[in-house]
C-alpha cells in the first residue's frame, strides 16, 4: 500500500479543515490525551484511519491501513470537555471531527455527542504520523 508519512501544521482555518478531513473517523484512547497548563499544549495520540491509501485485497477481502499519529495543539489557555470522562483510561473515542468557530475555540467533536474545547490565543496544530501504517478489514462507514 503506497504510504506517504503525513506531517501537517494548521496555523488558520483552512489548514485544520486539511487535518480534521485527515483525522476523521480516528480512534483516540483517553490515555493518550494530555493537556499541559503550563506550557500551554494540549497533546494527543490518535490512531487515524488512512483516508489517502488505497485498500489492498488479499484473498478477496479489502484491507484499508491506520497509522499511529501525533497531534498537538500550542496557545491553550482552557480545556473543557463535555460527556468524556478523562480518568477512563481504557475507554477510545471516535473523532468525527475539528473545527474553530468566532469564540476563540478549537472543537474536537466526537461520536455519541461528546466534545472537547480548546481555549486558544491563536490556532498552531501540528499532526504528525509516527510510525508504518497496519492492515485493518474495517473502514469506518457514515449512514
Amino acid at each position: 500500500m503506497p504510504y506517504a508519512p503525513l506531517k501537517i501544521i494548521a496555523e488558520d482555518h483552512e489548514d485544520l479543515q486539511v487535518i480534521a478531513a485527515c483525522l476523521q473517523d480516528a480512534l483516540i484512547p483517553l490515555s493518550g490525551m494530555e493537556y499541559d497548563a503550563k506550557k500551554g499544549e494540549f497533546h494527543m495520540v490518535v490512531n487515524r484511519f488512512c483516508w489517502e491509501c488505497n485498500p489492498e485485497s488479499i484473498e478477496g477481502q479489502s484491507y484499508y491501513a491506520r497509522v499511529a499519529a501525533g497531534l498537538a495543539f500550542h496557545h491553550v489557555k482552557d480545556v473543557k470537555k463535555k460527556s468524556l470522562d478523562l480518568q477512563n483510561e481504557n475507554e477510545i473515542v471516535n473523532l468525527l471531527t475539528i473545527h474553530n468557530a468566532n469564540d476563540g475555540c478549537i472543537h474536537l467533536v466526537f461520536s455519541g455527542g461528546s466534545e472537547i474545547k480548546l481555549k486558544v490565543d491563536k490556532l498552531c496544530c501540528h499532526l504528525k504520523d509516527m510510525d508504518e501504517p497496519y492492515p485493518t478489514s474495517h473502514k469506518p462507514a457514515h449512514p
